[in-house]
């Protein structure tokens, strides 16, 4: 990724993955016990082999997480558009389901020339939200219902006006040599 970003010769898809397993000193998927100054700091490198890029120009980045990072959300979830006709294929005492109900909410953020500053969506989007801008941006047909049901997100973006044409100057991302040294010692990922 970041020879390609460096180069302009990002792919018009791609998707870029922290390490999900490994010394907490390592792993920066932001995870306990891993040091999560680690994954900031794999964000800000992303983020700005990205805006250094000379791809910036066209560019359009989702940083979002597969988790919400708690068990409390004061907004129920809502209800969703069942992704096919498949049902769930669940086992003896598995909580009933059918995939047709969104779960607690996950942060986005949209990084991009085009995006609108200071804004905050009120939309309801989920992770095929990301999929369905792909096949809007690329005329491709839908994989599933549940896609071909999402908001393509275009409510984060100006694409008349490029606000951050030049893009903005991001904080230092530093990894607190002290912090580090007492995460090296947290047991790996998944021993609690």
């Amino acid at each position: 990724y970041y020879l390609d970003a460096a180069a302009g010769t990002l792919p018009q898809v791609a998707f870029v993955d922290p390490i999900f397993t490994g010394p907490a000193t390592v792993e920066n998927d932001e995870h306990p016990a891993s040091n999560i100054q680690v994954g900031e700091k794999f964000v800000a490198d992303v983020t700005n082999a990205l805006m250094q890029s000379p791809n910036w120009k066209s560019a359009a980045m989702f940083l979002t997480y597969d988790e919400h990072g708690g068990f409390y959300d004061g907004v129920p979830p809502p209800a969703a558009v069942a992704p096919d006709a498949i049902p769930p294929m669940l086992q003896p005492g598995d909580t009933p389901g059918a995939f047709d109900r969104y779960g607690i909410r996950v942060p986005v953020a949209v990084i991009s020339p085009y995006a609108r500053p200071h804004f905050v969506s009120h939309v309801v989007n989920d992770h095929t939200s990301i999929l369905h801008f792909i096949e809007t941006r690329f005329g491709l047909p839908s994989l599933t219902q549940r896609d071909a049901h999402a908001n393509p997100m275009l409510e984060f973006f100006d694409f008349h006006h490029a606000a951050f044409a030049t893009p903005p100057r991001l904080a230092a991302a530093p990894v607190d040599p002290a912090q580090q040294a007492a995460c090296a010692t947290a047991p790996p990922n998944g021993a609690f």
